[in-house]
């Protein structure tokens, strides 16, 4: 058998013949040509151990430490959201400084773009484009707020309180000495009430009240409030913390099982701001991020 010839045959077969107009199908348009072209010559961004992350380390450690004090808060942004050098952000559940933006100049959508230095919480550094980083802050991540200022003294005392105001009764956040094993086992476990009597008064029968776990209580912090209704109050703190709410049967002195309402598993420093943002109505827009124990907001300024 001439192989050969088999296989000129086999080539020379008409089938298998192509015009010109088939063949021009399968010619690739020159703008498609360009974009590839561009893509294969794209620089792709590096992601590398920073080599002087000691210096950065505590940065993040302290912002960590803000963000559960409820000196910081998570921020959703939106679309049109501006990235800023020296802001922190979370993708992916990690924290990141944007710290160097480079020079800005026109993506292929038109919208200017640069690369950047970003600093990861676990030790890496990348050149990422501002644009992708901001659409991964965008789609699954946060921005951290600046500082917010000390609040000290922002509470209602006697020289703040005019002849129009009411003093509609006491704030209070209580900590349990409960006994019981299900109780005591849970950290940043705080009750959160509201009293038109004295916190000392309201908390003198605790070991035999469902509402304090049957149990004594430590008075962690008061504040006297004025022309604040004490439903206004309990529904605010019930909506944002809900998801944090301690569920425990507890049984009265007469055996009657309850379930305790106003319990909540929150860090102390993040119920004081929690509070303090109620008595100035700027709570609006705020929800509690339980994963992280920080406040996260969808309007915040970034």
């Amino acid at each position: 058998m001439d192989i050969d010839k088999e296989l000129e045959d086999i080539f020379d077969d008409p089938l298998l013949q192509m015009s010109e107009e088939e063949r021009s199908l399968f010619d690739m348009p020159q703008d498609m040509r360009r974009v590839i072209a561009k893509r294969k010559a794209d620089y792709v961004a590096q992601h590398k151990l920073c080599e002087n992350f000691d210096g950065y380390r505590p940065l993040f450690a302290k912002v960590h430490q803000e963000l559960k004090q409820g000196r910081r808060s998570l921020v959703r942004i939106n679309k049109t959201a501006t990235l800023a050098a020296g802001r922190y952000y979370f993708v992916g559940g990690q924290m990141l400084l944007l710290e160097r933006i480079g020079e800005m100049r026109r993506s292929s959508n038109f919208l200017p773009d640069a690369r950047t230095r970003c600093i990861y919480e676990n030790g890496t550094e990348s050149d990422i484009l501002l644009q992708t980083l901001r659409k991964s802050v965008v789609g699954d991540g946060y921005a951290i707020s600046e500082l917010q200022e000390e609040t000290t003294g922002r509470f209602f005392s006697h020289s703040d309180i005019t002849a129009d105001d009411k003093v509609t009764g006491y704030i209070y956040v209580l900590s349990s000495l409960s006994d019981n094993p299900d109780v005591r086992s849970v950290k940043n476990l705080y009750k959160i009430g509201f009293t038109t009597d004295s916190v000392e008064q309201r908390i003198v029968n605790a070991e035999h009240e469902p509402t304090y776990l049957m149990a004594p209580v430590k008075i962690v912090a008061t504040y006297k409030v004025v022309n604040l209704r004490a439903q206004m109050f309990e529904t605010l703190v019930h909506q944002l913390l809900k998801h944090v709410q301690l569920h425990v049967a507890v049984y009265d002195d007469n055996g009657v099982e309850h379930q305790p309402q106003e319990w909540f598993v929150v860090p102390l420093p993040v119920v004081d701001v929690i509070v303090q943002k109620i008595m100035d109505g700027s709570i609006v827009g705020y929800t509690y991020n339980a994963q992280m124990e920080c406040l996260e907001s969808s309007n915040a300024a970034i």
